[in-house]
């Protein structure tokens, strides 16, 4: 296997990068905070190397991929277009903000800076992390999902959802509980939403802002969105539900409760 090529940072994003991985989890975080708000680049044939192009509203853009391990084929992202020229030579490229670049590739992988010393794999599932997209699961057999409430409350994540959610009328009740899935031996936090509204968009659109920057444990947040109605949700309430069934007490909570 050839050497990879000595890497110098040349610019912000590349020196916070470069701390990221030298450092540990609080600074990959803070990296992937950073890097939501600076320019990130794409290698696309859909541009002329060196040319600005404007890139209208619900436009399609080609953008050029790389293989991973295991066949699947990522986006390849960039921190500076001289790392575009190092990975495709001559090759047009567009700079977008990194939120905004993010969104428009969650649904695949991504690789940050292919074929460099400094890089990084990201899976779908991290994408969304990073956004504050709630995950979405396929459940292929019937599942079992752990729910209660957090030894350790998330303090910052509930006063953001409580505060995104008090303008959206929509929400009419909703809890955030700690979910452990035994099968895949990993936590998230879930986010039982109730609603009487057929129009469930605003609701997914006032998370994103919510959960931006926002510490959340190296948990992925799942939003699951019911009808207003049956019984009360676990865990920490985010919204007061106005009247709904109290929950059933457990065995010990009737001999204790």
């Amino acid at each position: 296997m050839a050497d990879l090529p000595p890497f110098e940072p040349i610019n912000m994003v590349e020196q916070q990068l470069v701390a990221a991985a030298n450092g540990g989890v609080e600074q990959q975080k803070a990296f992937e905070r950073f890097i939501l708000d600076e320019i990130l680049y794409v290698a696309t044939p859909d541009a002329r190397a060196e040319e600005t192009v404007t890139i209208s509203e619900g436009a399609s853009v080609r953008l050029l991929n790389v293989p991973l391990d295991d066949d699947r084929q990522a986006a390849a992202v960039f921190t500076s277009p001289q790392r575009v020229a190092e990975a495709f030579g001559a090759v047009g490229y567009m700079g977008i903000e990194g939120r905004v670049l993010l969104e428009m590739i969650r649904e695949t992988p991504a690789v940050l800076n292919p074929g460099q010393v400094y890089g990084v794999v990201w899976e779908p599932d991290a994408i969304s992390a990073m956004l504050g997209v709630p995950v979405q699961r396929v459940v292929q057999k019937e599942t079992r999902i752990l729910l209660g409430s957090p030894a350790k409350p998330p303090t910052a994540l509930i006063a953001r959802l409580k505060a995104a959610f008090a303008g959206t009328p929509q929400v009419e009740a909703a809890w955030l509980a700690l979910a452990a899935w035994p099968e895949e031996g990993a936590q998230s936090w879930y986010l039982d939403v109730r609603t009487s509204s057929a129009d469930h968009e605003p609701i997914r659109r006032a998370l994103p802002g919510a959960v931006e920057g926002v510490d959340m444990d190296g948990h992925p947040l799942d939003m699951i969105i019911n009808p207003l109605g049956g019984a009360e949700g676990t865990g920490i309430v985010i919204v007061e539900p106005a009247a709904l069934e109290p929950k059933k007490k457990s065995l010990l909570g009737r001999l204790f409760g």
